[in-house]
């Protein structure tokens, strides 16, 4: 397929290389050319400006905020200009309130648009391991199936509203930050009386939190391996602060958020923001004097 994308961050070049890899034709875009100009060797035509990249079947956005949505996207009507065969797939993570505005631009202007973020870290998308939440018609989402293919290892239809899938999106990244901060908590808690970490580590994750969050972020914990950083803290507060966000304009009361919310303040304030998002664990331990 002839493709679009735009961002290339760390997940952005990922995911942009996979679909390469995976055949497809692209034209990328991103707002620091050093980002873009390695994949002109890797048969990628580098577009000077975003709207260039818009000759396509499927433009991707994966942009790092609202901002960028709003600077890259919005400000320069990108949406009007959009051919009417075109489909605009923003996999990005964004507020619940941007969600529902670009769906109602796309809406206003005609233009086909499906939101689809993802779950994973670029070496999963770097090997299509993602998970891919869409939200979308029935058509455009069938028609963006080969890129979810090539990116993902599951693809999870959540409703026909595009914004519906950043709510999806949003929650689940909420319910990782508890798992983070419980984590850091807990292990500071038997760190007191003397029980080694990694053997706690190896208690729960045997029995009743075997999933491989708590694995993954204990271990990460444990062995304090806060670098080089995939996602980090910093990152981690503005997917709280989404929820928080998302709360307040659905009038959803959601308490632990905000206590979560002011954990992530502390450790962005004593240093944590650059490193790894279970960095919050050693601020948490810290904290508690250790």
């Amino acid at each position: 397929m002839k493709i679009g994308f735009i961002g290339l961050g760390q997940m952005g070049q990922a995911m942009a290389g996979r679909l390469l890899e995976a055949g497809h034709e692209l034209t990328v875009y991103n707002r620091s050319r050093a980002a873009a100009e390695p994949f002109r060797t890797r048969g990628a035509q580098v577009a000077a400006e975003p709207g260039q990249a818009l000759d396509a079947e499927i433009v991707v956005t994966m942009l790092a905020d609202d901002a960028a949505v709003e600077a890259v996207w919005i400000t320069p009507d990108l949406v009007g200009k959009m051919p009417s065969s075109g489909i605009h797939l923003n996999m990005a993570s964004i507020s619940l309130k941007m969600g529902k505005r670009l769906t109602a631009l796309h809406a206003v202007a005609g233009s086909q648009y499906v939101s689809a973020p993802v779950f994973g870290r670029p070496p999963a998308a770097a090997q299509g391991l993602l998970d891919v939440v869409a939200a979308g018609s029935e058509a455009a989402i069938a028609r963006c199936q080969p890129l979810f293919s090539a990116l993902g290892r599951n693809t999870f239809i959540v409703g026909a509203e595009p914004y519906q899938a950043n709510i999806v999106k949003i929650a689940r990244n909420f319910l990782l930050a508890t798992v983070i901060a419980s984590l850091g908590e807990a292990f500071a808690l038997v760190r007191k009386s003397g029980v080694d970490p990694a053997t706690f580590l190896s208690t729960i994750t045997s029995t009743s939190f075997s999933a491989p969050v708590y694995k993954s972020y204990g271990r990460m914990m444990v062995d304090k391996a806060f670098a080089p950083t995939t996602f980090p803290l910093r990152l981690g507060l503005k997917d709280v602060e989404l929820a928080l966000e998302a709360g307040a304009d659905t009038q959803v009361p959601m308490p632990f958020a905000s206590l979560i919310r002011e954990q992530h303040l502390g450790a962005l304030a004593s240093g944590f923001g650059e490193q790894e998002w279970a960095a919050l664990g050693e601020y948490i331990a810290q904290s508690a004097g250790l």
